[in-house]
């Protein structure tokens, strides 16, 4: 009887470390990425730490053979063949002080998301599944109400950039989110939610991210009807960007000056580097030259800052055939999802590629920890789906 109650006290202790790391990874940290760009790199640590603490207690729910079946799947190859390669271009890479302390974090971001959602409960409660939309509506009110403080003040500058980056990482959670409220048949739930996070961001004003999010819903709608043929055509044209960026820059950029908006300018800066890159077009510069161009002003400020330009530039073509192969089995294996979860799963991802295409979000840190964040509220909601079926009575024998 003592043992049942320890055991019992113990389970409950582990429950309640469970509950205040979703508390804090889903609702405090969307929220504090208002105010502060850094609380993100604090809070979602912690709630990480929270999670895994219960998730360990409760050993028996925990299944760390995911982890090592996910790392020999087809998905876990490409990314540790990306990984390997990013590590071996430390050895070309102009900026090796800069490159390898950055890449260092990113490795150990995701793959600290890899036992974090292995210590999730097989089956999430409710009670958990609706922290996803109340971190996501207390982040949306909270960017419309410091809008409006902010515009009456005549705000600007660093606190209207923290907002943006706030905004951009509401939209993506803002999928796991309406997973979760579809999985509990919340229609008119699902509705305000999105309602309320769009009126969030056009008010903060983040144009490539509201358009990314427009393609996302596009693509969600698809998915309705065949999750598996909009999962293999969507992942296969972002594949495509990633493996014939140089395509439009070599046709176009040369019939650009230096009259010619951003953008074209752009393409006219990526067409000179392409000419003139030879076998780097092959192994790329190194990993983080973009990132540290930028910022020592080796490159201008009129270059892209698209995901496919930093991925042919830092990486090459080899880094972009393994970065397209990557993108294209995501697309493929949230596609094999259940009919409810796939259509979320396939917004989420191409609301993510696209950002990345448009140069709005790309390998800065703060955007690889809510990355994280957004895996870790899929999983979250995808343990929602309890994938069984109400048994039927048996018919009586004749």
């Amino acid at each position: 009887m003592a043992n049942t109650t320890t055991d019992q006290a113990a389970a409950d202790a582990a429950n309640l470390l469970l509950r205040l790391g979703l508390v804090v990874a889903f609702v405090v940290a969307p929220l504090a990425l208002l105010l502060s760009q850094r609380s993100i790199f604090i809070l979602t640590p912690i709630a990480g730490a929270l999670i895994l603490a219960g998730g360990m207690v409760l050993a028996p729910r925990m299944r760390m053979h995911e982890v090592f079946a996910f790392l020999v799947s087809p998905i876990g190859l490409a990314a540790m063949f990306l990984a390997i390669w990013a590590l071996a271009s430390l050895l070309w890479t102009p900026f090796p002080a800069e490159a390898a302390p950055r890449l260092l974090k990113i490795f150990s971001t995701f793959l600290c998301v890899l036992p974090v959602a292995a210590s999730l409960p097989a089956r999430s409660k409710a009670a958990n599944l609706y922290l996803l939309p109340l971190g996501v509506a207390l982040t949306a009110f909270g960017a419309i109400f410091l809008n409006m403080t902010f515009s009456s003040d005549g705000g600007e500058g660093e606190d209207n950039e923290t907002m943006i980056r706030a905004a951009e990482a509401m939209l993506l959670l803002l999928w796991p989110a309406l997973a979760a409220t579809a999985l509990r048949n919340r229609l008119t739930l699902s509705v305000s939610l999105g309602i309320v996070a769009l009126t969030a961001a056009i008010s903060v004003h983040v144009p490539a991210a509201l358009a990314a999010t427009g393609l996302a819903a596009l693509v969600l709608a698809t998915a309705w009807t065949d999750a598996p043929r909009a999962g293999r055509w969507v992942g296969g044209v972002f594949a495509a960007c990633f493996i014939f960026a140089p395509a439009l820059p070599l046709l176009l950029g040369p019939f650009f000056g230096a009259e010619a908006p951003g953008p074209l300018q752009g393409l006219k800066i990526w067409n000179g580097m392409i000419v003139n890159d030879g076998v780097r077009m092959l192994t790329g510069h190194g990993f983080n030259f973009v990132g540290s161009g930028f910022s020592r002003g080796y490159l201008p400020a009129q270059a892209s800052h698209s995901l496919l330009f930093e991925a042919w530039t830092d990486l090459g073509l080899i880094g972009a055939l393994s970065g397209g192969a990557l993108i294209y089995l995501c697309f493929k294996t949230a596609a094999a999802e259940s009919q409810r979860l796939a259509p979320f799963w396939l917004g989420g991802l191409t609301y993510v590629a696209a950002m990345g295409v448009f140069g709005a979000a790309t390998l800065q840190l703060w955007w690889i920890t809510a990355l994280a964040l957004g895996l870790g509220a899929f999983a979250l909601a995808t343990r929602g789906d309890y994938k069984t079926d109400r048994p039927t009575a048996p018919k009586r024998l004749a």
